[in-house]
């Protein structure tokens, strides 16, 4: 009997430790469809002070849950869209407001968004390895990762774009940096892949992508500026003009490079002029251009 009863209590314990481990998974899974909409409530958020404190706790929130139940794939995209965002928004934000007046802040800003971005890559990222031979093929030749990216799958497209929007940005800042000139390509697939099944994909994303990315280089690493002009004017055209981050990047990567006066003040006063309430839903971004804005205007002069 006491042999019988210690096998019955050391299956039962057995038993517990599974259920009390899924359960709290399934805790987990229902907290990330909340955490969806926390999301939202930041991208909301007008005050840019209070959305940069948000988004640092949240993520360490969601890295949290993670912990608990790390397969997850919504708090994975949700970790790569925050860290990507963050970057976005406040680390490279403060590189570019640094950089003509303190190198040393402005590296330090520089190198948290290297981070960050990195950071947002590998979660989004982490989606797609799970497909062994993609896996493989990220560390294989060029031809054998192309043919790998050609079998994705449509119901992949959010972690695509977000590993290659935060390993795109990672790029644009280290555009003078061999490995990113050696990731380029790569990177490139995936938001092609993007591009083709569905151009408005978060607001447009792809094109704003191209418009930077044809934008930002000389011709010799892939720069074209008339590609750069249509990718940025198709942008504006999927959101209504609404996104006003668009008409930033617009005059930051295309006027300014081809050196288009009356472009960039045109798309520096639509941003400046446009109520706060364009658009609801995005209002961090709406402050986040306006920002930017303010700060492309106040150079001008050594921009032109």
């Amino acid at each position: 009997m006491t042999m019988k009863r210690e096998f019955f209590l050391g299956w039962m314990a057995v038993i517990l430790g599974l259920t009390g481990c899924s359960m709290k998974m399934l805790a987990v899974d229902v907290t990330a469809d909340i955490m969806v909409d926390g999301a939202k409530a930041i991208e909301e958020e007008s005050d840019l002070t209070l959305a940069d404190t948000a988004i640092a706790a949240n993520i360490k929130m969601l890295e949290g849950l993670l912990k608990a139940s790390p397969r997850n794939e919504t708090l994975r995209i949700l970790c790569s869209k925050s860290y990507g965002g963050y970057a976005f928004a406040f680390m490279e934000d403060a590189y570019e407001e640094f950089q003509k007046r303190d190198s040393k802040k402005a590296k330090e800003y520089k190198e948290r968004a290297n981070l960050f971005y990195e950071r947002g890559k590998s979660y989004a990222l982490s989606i797609l390895e799970e497909n062994k031979k993609f896996k493989q093929a990220l560390g294989s030749h060029f031809e054998a990762y192309e043919a790998q990216v050609n079998d994705l799958d449509r119901s992949d497209i959010a972690p695509i774009f977000w590993t290659a929007y935060n390993w795109g940005n990672w790029i644009n800042l280290n555009l003078h940096s061999p490995q990113a000139i050696a990731d380029a390509p790569r990177m490139e697939l995936l938001m092609q892949k993007v591009l083709a099944w569905d151009e408005s994909y978060f607001f447009a994303g792809p094109h704003l992508f191209y418009g930077a990315y044809y934008g930002s280089r000389p011709p010799m690493l892939g720069g074209n500026l008339l590609k750069s002009k249509e990718h940025f004017e198709r942008a504006l055209t999927l959101t209504n003009r609404k996104f006003l981050i668009a008409q930033v990047l617009y005059a930051q990567y295309y006027a300014v490079q081809a050196q288009d006066k009356k472009l960039f003040d045109a798309l520096i006063l639509e941003v400046l002029e446009a109520p706060d309430t364009i658009f609801p839903e995005q209002s961090l971004i709406t402050q986040l251009a306006k920002k930017k804005a303010y700060r492309l205007r106040a150079q001008r002069f050594q921009l032109f």
